[in-house]
């Protein structure tokens, strides 16, 4: 004879394996490959403007209401390319967002390109950066607008150049004369 604590702890053992079951049968199905579905949850980087396709002349905005635009860097800089940066952004951001400058960087002629003249006819402006790293003087800046161009030229002379040219020069004079004696 069972006493009755058995049946009830051997009925609950019976109904715990079904839901067990159930659950586990539940679960595979759930994460089968033809039920799984996944959310790739991307980062929000409030810079990137939206997902939508963008006229690149113009402005736009990012969830939080920050007016953007769209600003291309050239040269000698670590990373070229297009920059999603703020409305009244200003050219040591701009340097920043392209990983800074390369060795040979010319900041005395910086070039910003448009697109379309301004109002006064002018397409192209030089921009002194050094003065600005130097003393702090942002006289020369102008305010970027969509798709301007930033270019950063590379310096005309630099010791490292000089010292190619010697290095390629040297041995050749040296041969020369040696075969002229």
């Amino acid at each position: 004879m069972v006493s009755l604590p058995c049946l009830l702890l051997c009925g609950m053992n019976g109904i715990a394996s079904a839901e067990t079951e159930s659950a586990s049968g539940a679960h595979s199905a759930l994460f089968s490959g033809q039920q799984e579905t996944t959310l790739s949850r991307q980062i929000y980087n409030p810079l990137a403007g939206p997902d939508y396709p963008l006229v690149q002349d113009s402005y736009f905005t990012d969830d939080s209401g920050n007016i953007l635009m769209i600003v291309n860097v050239l040269g000698e800089v670590n990373k070229q390319g297009q920059v999603v940066v703020r409305e009244n952004v200003d050219f040591a951001t701009i340097l920043a967002l392209s990983e800074g400058l390369k060795k040979d960087a010319n900041l005395r002629h910086v070039l910003v390109a448009r697109r379309e003249p301004d109002r006064n006819g002018v397409q192209a402006y030089v921009i002194d950066l050094k003065k600005y790293y130097k003393h702090g003087d942002r006289s020369s800046f102008i305010a970027l607008k969509p798709n301007d161009t930033v270019i950063i030229p590379e310096k005309s002379f630099s010791i490292d150049k000089l010292a190619k040219v010697i290095g390629v020069v040297y041995p050749w004079a040296y041969i020369y004369s040696n075969l002229k004696n």
